[in-house]
């Protein structure tokens, strides 16, 4: 029966990453059976034999670090994989043979002597690319360039997979290197920052094992990574074309996934492999993955120390687990640990050895806070009466102790004045002024886009004026949102629009008519004051809008959305969202057509989760800040008094929220709500009406804003976390070559 124009104009999209380019073309590509019989020709065609559709995509991917190829169904007796990453490619390469029983999987791990090696020996490169059906790399770009330059026709045969790394874990673990690179220690690879810093900070091991302590790890944030990393392992499946959302879950379920920040253990490996193997459309073989080893379990493994366990349910020790060796294996108690790492460190010159996280805010106010508790004379170090009971003025300790102002409400709340009051702990990103801002939802979303052009910030308008007058431009609403989309007071229509726009929903409900006669679009009825003529000319300025839109959905950086309301109307015929009930601005409330609906928590998590994958779809780089209006109901439609239905509606709107940021990767919440109805404004930011808020108010949001978002990471602690583990991810292993220094043996080895 063929195919319609927007299946082929997708096809086209994914599979030669362009635009068809006429009509004529679409034309001729609907004649194809399904979907697959036009993925069939396209890849068929000489452009992407050819490699041009690959280069326009590694052009893409090295600006934003997402890639998904379609895969040719591979059969897999005679597949063959070239592996390129981290350690990590090793076990998946033995994972993959096993889950497939017999496909080959080559490695190469990204280390200095390998690439080295490789780009003196092209000729055993070359061909071991031409053998290979499929190459899967981890996003090491400067490491896979001079591969992609020197053959360029092994674009076709990338696929990018996700690197595991997560720290939460293991918070402790850091690098400590000098002039030459890494050093290694008592695990490998791996160190303790706390037990460096007591090093250079001149403590005794003993003073240093006084530092494992609740109250330290509070102050550092170790309690913190649980956030910061699972947004980065998020955000490398999103980059990876690769979601990870459910595996995090179903890992974190089990218990203890890791053995080091950057080491998974077995069983989440295998689920990867599981998982880049579905996604290449090869079966595998259930229950293959138990005949292979644990190489991870077989090197150092770190401790996930108890107060740390605590707090995520598992059962923590302090037993450090060096490489196996012809002993057999050897745990290391943390006194032995810390005396060990403190011989390995003797071994160099003062000042030799760094670790860039001592260097952070948070290890500077712990020096602040170990020299306040110093008494007169005494050597550095945790004070001894701050640790043990005794006659010297000992207090109890309890887990509230230590931690920031913004956690208590007499010191975050009341005691600040009302315009001070800050309620954004910790962004998750920053909004650079180059980045492209599109902002949508209600009508308390039009303050922050006028805020970003106030700033010079660049707010993203896609559906432009055609050369209109000034006052028209405003009249006609564009520039209001970054496209003529009116008011998305609810998760639905927001889902709904993107539906539309690409044409895999297309509404019964197409014109309504006006009082006057005039024609209005059902779904943004005031969004042209004078109304339309004619059908012809709402679908018109209809096919622009969708134009628009996806643009906008393609090619912006940030989407700020603002959720409004929970009450809605709807069609019975085809569960179509309208802005307005029928007879507000247009149409008619016809008995049995139309229907209220009150969106429930569950309801609003489901719509949007479903937005943010068909975002993600087309624009995986895209980061999302959701907010919830403050601004009242004007009215309610429940048998209840608008009070009880908008503290309901306001409820069910921050509680989907905070559930929707805490399960998306790139998906921040913004207070702006609670900066406006808070306890410290005592209602002095809403008018005389009560629901319309005052520019003093706005400003106060604003303010807040810009002091969070307008600025690079670091401006925030989990935002500081984040670039952290960023820079731990990038590293390569490379324990093999990692030696301790001489006389620095390790207990027991």
């Amino acid at each position: 029966m063929g195919l319609s124009r927007d299946a082929v104009i997708w096809g086209f999209r994914f599979i030669l990453g362009r635009e068809p380019e006429s009509e004529a073309v679409i034309a001729a590509h609907s004649a194809a059976r399904d979907p697959e019989h036009l993925a069939d020709l396209l890849m068929r065609s000489p452009e992407f034999i050819s490699g041009q559709r690959f280069t326009r995509l590694l052009a893409a991917h090295s600006e934003s670090g997402s890639s998904h190829l379609p895969t040719a169904h591979l059969s897999t007796s005679n597949a063959r994989f070239l592996l390129l990453g981290n350690c990590q490619v090793r076990p998946l390469a033995r994972l993959i043979q096993a889950l497939t029983g017999n496909a080959v999987a080559t490695t190469i791990e990204l280390l200095p002597k390998n690439l080295e090696r490789l780009r003196t020996d092209r000729a055993a490169l070359g061909e071991l690319i031409g053998a290979s059906d499929l190459i899967l790399f981890q996003p090491y770009p400067d490491e896979i360039r001079f591969i992609t330059e020197a053959f360029p026709g092994t674009q076709p045969k990338l696929r990018l997979i996700p690197r595991i790394s997560f720290a939460a874990f293991h918070p402790d673990v850091d690098y400590v290197e000098n002039a030459n690179g890494r050093i290694a220690g008592c695990i490998g690879q791996y160190h303790s920052a706390l037990a460096f810093y007591g090093w250079t900070r001149g403590l005794s091991p003993a003073q240093t094992r006084e530092l494992f302590r609740d109250e330290v790890f509070a102050s550092l944030g170790y309690y913190d990574y649980w956030d910061a990393a699972r947004a980065l392992l998020l955000a490398e499946g999103v980059r990876a074309a690769l979601p990870l959302d459910e595996l995090l879950d179903r890992w974190s379920r089990v218990g203890l996934w890791m053995h080091t920040m950057n080491h998974p253990k077995l069983f989440a490996l295998a689920d990867l492999a599981h998982a880049i193997l579905a996604r290449e459309g090869i079966a595998t073989i259930t229950g293959a993955e138990e005949f292979v080893a644990d190489e991870f379990s077989a090197r150092g493994v770190w401790p996930v120390y108890p107060e740390i366990a605590q707090r995520v349910s598992l059962e923590g020790h302090y037993h450090f687990k060096p490489a196996a060796s012809t002993q057999g294996v050897i745990m290391l108690g943390l006194e032995e640990f810390i005396r060990a790492s403190f011989d390995i460190y003797s071994g160099y010159d003062t000042g030799e050895l760094h670790c860039a996280r001592l260097e952070s805010e948070r290890y500077q106010a712990l020096d602040a806070r170990l020299t306040s508790t110093r008494s007169p004379g005494q050597s550095p170090g945790p004070h001894a009466n701050t640790d043990r009971p005794g006659a010297d003025g000992y207090k109890p300790r309890h887990p509230y102790q230590d931690l920031a102002d913004y956690h208590f409400w007499r010191r975050a709340v009341e005691a600040p004045a009302m315009t001070d009051v800050d309620p954004v702990t910790a962004p998750l990103f920053a909004v650079e002024k180059t980045d492209k801002v599109a902002t949508a939802g209600s009508c308390f979303a039009q303050h922050l886009s006028r805020t970003l052009k106030n700033h010079g910030f660049t707010y993203f308008v896609a559906e432009q004026a055609p050369g209109l007058a000034a006052e028209e431009v405003t009249r006609r609403n564009y520039g209001t949102f970054s496209a003529r989309y009116g008011n998305l007071y609810t998760a639905r229509q927001l889902l709904q629009l993107f539906d539309r726009a690409y044409g895999q929903f297309v509404p019964r409900d197409a014109v309504w008519k006006r009082a006057d006669n005039q024609l209005v679009d059902p779904f943004r009825p005031q969004i042209e004051p004078d109304g339309f003529d004619t059908a012809e000319a709402l679908e018109a300025s209809r096919r622009e809008h969708f134009a628009a839109v996806r643009t906008m959905l393609e090619t912006l950086d940030v989407l700020v959305f603002t959720f409004g309301l929970t009450e809605s109307w709807r069609s019975r015929a085809d569960g179509a969202i309208l802005p307005l009930a029928p007879g507000v601005a247009g149409g008619e409330l016809t008995a049995g057509r139309y229907e209220f609906v009150n969106f429930s928590v569950a309801d609003v998590v489901s719509d949007m989760q479903s937005f943010i994958a068909r975002l993600r779809s087309v624009n995986p780089r895209a980061r999302l800040l959701l907010t919830v209006s403050p601004v009242p109901l004007v009215a309610t439609y429940e048998q209840r008094h608008v009070l009880v239905s908008n503290t309901l509606s306001k409820a069910v709107l921050r509680a989907a929220a905070d559930e929707i940021c805490r399960s998306n990767a790139l998906c921040d919440y913004f207070p702006s709500f609670e900066i406006i109805t808070g306890n410290h404004a005592r209602g002095c930011y809403f008018d005389s009406d009560l629901r319309s808020v005052r520019p003093e108010g706005v400003e106060h949001v604003m303010r807040v804003f810009m002091r969070h978002y307008s600025h690079g990471p670091g401006a925030a602690r989990d935002q500081d976390l984040v670039r952290e583990l960023t820079v731990l991810n990038d590293v390569v292993c490379d324990e093999e070559a990692l030696e301790p220094p001489p006389g620095a043996a390790v207990p027991g080895a």
